[in-house]
């Protein structure tokens, strides 16, 4: 079977920081490059030629599908590739790609989209990991919709009812959640404001609720936040599983920084009912009952989030909870309690379990408490 051609496809306003290190992370395997540039005032449009990308200069108009649908109007190969200028796929695993689309069971099964797997980097240096669509069959009528958090597989579905979507281990690295690139480009700002017109114009599209509850977190409107969250859990319909576990973590995160703790450890309790696998909400919670002064209570918790192992997949979860990182709190947190002998006990297994205990990066400086604590939650 011939290799399937790849374009790819970005949009890009003032990226040149990080622009380069994604060009040349793809460039080995796409075909195309093509760059809608919304009116950077930087040296994007220029970094973008200089891989040979075709560039289109577009006037920003307050859509992210419009600028991203202009891109793949001009994609000429089988299968769309999209990045943003803050990821870069791995160069040890983007090779793989290529092949793995020759495989028959991409056609047999009839896959139309590629779910990739996203290491997502933190202020607090950790890292969490999530599945996200990132590569589809080239089709004239698979095209984004909203303003911003722009979805495309809704549209996937209405043309293609039983098109379906693969998964594989092929990491991309994101940096835009670093709490210095959130403020380099102005996001929370930028989001809160796309998305309250988008309500105006779609009152009942719930998951405009989700996506507006997060970025009111972020900055610090946290009752509007909550009342947001609340709404978008109230009608889950539609949502992915992937949605609807987020919305239930950045309502917790909501309680927390409203130091409702006791709202809060409760709140975990039945998502934990809902959802046993998900080790997080042990996290969340520990914290809560910390909180509170009831560290027995915290360390017993723990050890069900030690019990259940990580995550599945399908759930975005934090790099090591289930594993290395809650034998690492539950080191600390008696070590707090001055039980040595436990301490040592879990801190030692943390150190035998496996090779990615430690994540690090360029540490930003001067941001708020609340932007660190939230930058982990991702979604």
């Amino acid at each position: 079977m011939d290799t399937p051609s790849i374009s790819l496809c970005m949009i890009v306003k003032n990226e040149e920081p990080y622009l380069a290190q994604c060009l040349s992370s793809a460039q080995s395997i796409v075909d195309e490059i093509i760059v809608v540039d919304t009116g950077s005032t930087d040296r994007s449009a220029a970094i973008a030629s200089d891989f040979g990308a075709k560039v289109i200069h577009q006037p920003w108009d307050d859509s992210f599908s419009n600028a991203r649908n202009r891109g793949l109007e001009e994609a000429t190969c089988e299968w769309i590739l999209w990045l943003d200028a803050d990821e870069a796929l791995d160069r040890n695993e983007a090779l793989k790609l290529k092949e793995l689309l020759t495989r028959d069971t991409v056609r047999e099964q009839q896959i139309e989209g590629i779910e990739l797997l996203f290491h997502n980097y933190l202020d607090n240096s950790s890292m969490e990991r999530s599945y996200v669509l990132r590569l589809v069959r080239n089709r004239p009528t698979y095209r984004f919709e909203g303003r911003v958090h722009e979805q495309i597989y809704a549209v996937m579905l209405h043309h293609t009812p039983n098109c379906r979507l693969g998964r594989v281990d092929v990491t991309v690295h994101h940096y835009g959640y670093l709490i210095r690139n959130m403020i380099r480009q102005n996001k929370v700002k930028r989001n809160t404001s796309l998305l309250r017109k988008a309500l105006e114009e779609y009152p009942n599209y719930w998951q405009y609720h989700y996506y507006l509850g997060t970025e009111l977190l972020k900055a610090n409107e946290l009752e509007d936040g909550l009342a947001h969250l609340n709404t978008a859990l109230a009608h889950p319909e539609g949502f992915t599983l992937t949605v609807i576990v987020s919305a239930h973590r950045y309502r917790i995160l909501a309680l927390w920084l409203m130091k409702r703790y006791e709202d809060m450890v409760e709140q975990c309790s039945e998502n934990m009912t809902e959802f046993p696998a998900y080790t997080d909400l042990y996290h969340y919670k520990a914290e809560g009952l910390i909180a509170l002064g009831r560290v027995d209570q915290a360390a017993h918790v723990l050890r069900e989030a030690l019990n259940v192992g990580p995550a599945p997949e399908d759930y975005p979860s934090m790099a090591g909870y289930g594993s290395y990182l809650t034998c690492i709190e539950l080191g600390l947190l008696y070590l707090s309690a001055g039980n040595q002998k436990e301490s040592d006990f879990y801190l030692t297994l943390a150190s035998l379990m496996g090779e990615d205990t430690r994540i690090t990066f360029e540490e930003p400086s001067n941001h708020n408490d609340n932007a660190s604590y939230l930058s982990h939650v991702g979604h």
